[in-house]
């Protein structure tokens, strides 16, 4: 069984499914999935600038960045890395000092296709630990539509079985 990347259509996000199981099903201007791995290049005296090898240095934390539409901030308020929630509140408070990794859950993007939340998993991508944080600028007008943006950066698992994995495109079966 191959693993399958579908080339154009929109996605859910599914946050902690084991756990609260929240889902981001509503989003505008596109769900990006970041990775980047570092090398540096080895030199010598003798070839000047340029590069003889290069050696790795690890990769840069995975994201996904998502533009959120949701209406209903009592799901939103789990991106927020300080806040409370009720049926008639948001309230947002400054997490100096916080450790976010403990607070790190698994985070899924399902493809959709027509209409239809993919249950496939050889075309989910997995962030085995991930934890979300808000980078909001909302324009108050009658020419933009408004949007949270949330950003999930993934950790590289303890779990046994996928210690240091970070993330996983496909399913383990």
């Amino acid at each position: 069984m191959s693993v399958v990347n579908k080339d154009l259509g929109p996605c859910i996000l599914v946050w902690d499914p084991n756990g609260d199981n929240i889902e981001f099903k509503k989003t505008f201007g596109g769900v990006t999935f970041r990775y980047e791995e570092l090398r540096v290049g080895i030199k010598e005296d003798q070839q000047g600038e340029t590069d003889i090898d290069e050696v790795s240095t690890g990769c840069v934390n995975p994201e996904i960045e998502a533009p959120l539409t949701e209406p209903d901030l009592t799901k939103l308020y789990h991106c927020f890395g300080d806040a409370l929630a009720a049926a008639n509140f948001l309230k947002v408070r400054n997490p100096v000092g916080e450790a976010f990794f403990p607070k790190s859950k698994p985070l899924i993007v399902k493809p959709i296709e027509n209409g239809v939340v993919s249950t496939v998993e050889k075309q989910w991508i997995r962030i085995h630990r991930a934890i979300p944080r808000v980078t909001m600028e909302q324009v108050y007008d009658n020419a933009g539509q408004r949007c949270t943006k949330v950003i999930f950066k993934g950790f590289p698992d303890d779990v046994s079985g996928r210690q240091r994995e970070i993330w996983r495109h496909g399913s383990d079966s």
